[in-house]
């Protein structure tokens, strides 16, 4: 009897640590989102492409001002970067952001320039793949 009630405690234990586990990776995965989402926006709002560029994927689809292509990350870094030089960030605000999928979430915010107060509309993909999370999409549209 003693083997059997040893037995339970361990089957038991067991499904314990991997519910626990698989619980627990849930949280991180969606932590990480968030922390990616947070850390993009915050970039946008310092206007800071030096750590806005850490999340761009290798390609990205952009529709910066009605002019619209596939970028690598590096043609991509260059047209965000002579946005936010033309247009120098004054105020940015998220307005609305979620998911689309498991994998994928957006974000919406307005950015106010110092230059003439132009106001813009950023939208913005980020598509989890395994551990790392990226930009896939960016749009800036004028409002």
């Amino acid at each position: 009897m003693n083997k059997q009630k040893n037995t339970f405690t361990i089957k038991h234990s067991l499904f314990s640590w991997i519910a626990m586990t698989v619980l627990f990776m849930g949280v991180v995965c969606i932590a990480a989102t968030t922390d990616t989402i947070a850390a993009i926006n915050d970039s946008i709002a310092k206007g800071d492409m030096q750590q806005l560029s850490k999340y761009m994927s290798p390609n990205v689809e952009m529709n910066i001002l009605g002019n619209s292509s596939v970028y690598s990350k590096t043609q991509a870094v260059s047209v965000l970067s002579n946005f936010f030089a033309t247009y120098p960030v004054k105020n940015y605000n998220v307005k609305q952001g979620g998911s689309m999928s498991e994998n994928t979430k957006f974000s919406i915010g307005t950015y106010i320039s110092k230059h003439n107060d132009d106001s813009f509309k950023i939208y913005y993909v980020v598509k989890r793949n395994g551990t790392e999370e990226t930009i896939t999409k960016f749009t800036i549209e004028k409002r």
